[in-house]
């Protein structure tokens, strides 16, 4: 019998998905007017808490490493297909949406490829098919050369990027296979050689990102860019809290493999207006305050009808492939 995983970074991934969720009520699926200066600031510090979650999923894959096998990315695309095409087929019967929507290649990629809702899958994918090289490369690399090619790498996502917004590099924001990419390598680093000051000092640096990024969010100074360097430290600190605990819990390791089936549920293409439609009511009769009291309940809803979907599709998958 093989030994339960470490639950540290189960909890952490946990702990994101939440993150993502209630950041997706709290802007993506509202808008992002307000109706006080308190609700403003509320809002920005949300968003500035939570925003991290996206770069430490990919910097918990560094962490760990990637094989790129086939059968992952085939995990991952059945996965997506679960999710979207038995309710497309239900939408289409119930006339919710009409047949007309999948004539062309923008329809078929919004519903049943998830459109760009589903943009993480697609890019983790990338990564999962680029894992390889990076791998190979990391093996040949001391740590000077390896931290000389992530501060260059960096300087020009951070110019191009962040700072003049240009499209030529193709980081997109962080919507992108060459942000993984750079994340995956950041993570590898890590784990090999540390960031001393960041590793002594995780907590006080965690606080003062976040709240130097809620005050420049708020000014609208800055935004919420994956590339930012605020919300990159806040990942990074993230990651360095959860590296030490050592610990094996079956429920956290359980509700956990639910973590990106309930990403890809809230972003349900066919779902999408309905949700937006549920949580804007919501927050016009209840107010922002009890409005998020309720997200985070329905954050944890969704986790746990996640973790049941992930078990019937893990289950349908399995009995294909003893099919075949």
């Amino acid at each position: 019998m093989s030994a339960m995983r470490n639950s540290s970074f189960e909890l952490l991934r946990i702990i994101l998905i939440l993150m993502i969720l209630v950041e997706h009520a709290n802007m993506w699926f509202i808008g992002s007017g307000y109706h006080s200066e308190s609700e403003h600031l509320a809002k920005c510090i949300v968003e500035s808490v939570c925003i991290g979650g996206v770069n430490a999923f990919v910097l918990i894959s560094g962490w760990f490493g990637m094989r790129g096998d086939l059968k992952k990315i085939v995990d991952l695309m059945f996965m997506l297909l679960f999710c979207t095409v038995p309710l497309l087929l239900v939408a289409l019967w119930l006339k919710w949406i009409p047949i007309s929507a999948l004539a062309s290649a923008d329809g078929v990629y919004e519903y049943v490829f998830g459109g760009g809702g589903y943009w993480f899958v697609v890019d983790y994918i990338g990564l999962l098919i680029i894992s390889p090289v990076l791998n190979y490369g990391i093996e040949r690399l001391d740590k000077r050369q390896f931290s000389r090619i992530l501060l260059a790498g960096y300087a020009l996502i951070l110019l191009y990027d962040f700072v003049l917004r240009e499209p030529v590099l193709g980081s997109e924001g962080g919507y992108s296979v060459l942000w993984f990419g750079f994340l995956y390598l950041l993570a590898r680093y890590i784990r090999s050689y540390g960031i001393g000051r960041i590793m002594r000092f995780r907590w006080p640096i965690l606080i003062m990102a976040v709240s130097l990024q809620s005050l420049l969010f708020f000014g609208g100074f800055i935004g919420l860019r994956y590339t930012n360097p605020l919300i990159l430290l806040e990942a990074v600190c993230l990651i360095f809290i959860f590296r030490n605990w050592n610990f094996r819990s079956k429920a956290i390791n359980t509700v956990a493999a639910g973590v990106l089936m309930a990403y890809l549920l809230h972003m349900q293409p066919v779902l999408i207006p309905y949700i937006r439609m549920f949580l804007g009511a919501q927050y016009a009769a209840l107010g922002y305050w009890q409005y998020m009291l309720q997200a985070v309940a329905l954050s944890v809803a969704v986790l746990f009808v996640a973790v049941l979907f992930d078990k019937v599709q893990s289950t349908l998958l399995k009995k294909i492939r003893e099919c075949l």
